[in-house]
């Protein structure tokens, strides 16, 4: 089963900039953690595994329940609080749950 984490961040850029930043920024954050950018959304990204072979592996990671979400929105005192959410496979978890992995590729404070 794959495990649950959450993370939160504060980027100074607005919203849409930390957003547009982040689809480039966390390609290989990302990736290290078996995933990778699927979709776009208005405030936030969605990441799914990456597709590949062998394809019974790449269907248990679907199967499995590994996601992760990037939601941005707006700090009252300016900025953005960026919030990375999803469920990765259980070798991995230590490193998606880790705020120094996201946050330097963010450049963002924790």
């Amino acid at each position: 089963m794959a495990k649950t984490f959450s993370v939160e961040l504060s980027m100074r850029e607005a919203p849409d900039e930390a957003q547009a930043r982040a689809a480039t920024a966390l390609k290989q954050p990302a990736a290290a953690v078996g995933l990778r950018l699927k979709n776009r959304g208005a405030d936030e990204l969605v990441y799914r595994p990456r597709v590949g072979f062998p394809f019974l592996v790449n269907l248990w990671h679907h199967l499995n329940g590994e996601q992760m979400t990037v939601k941005f929105e707006p700090k009252a005192t300016g900025g953005t609080l960026v919030t990375i959410s999803g469920a990765v496979a259980g070798g991995r978890h230590g490193l998606a749950a880790n705020r120094e992995h996201w946050s330097e590729a963010l450049g963002a404070s924790v």
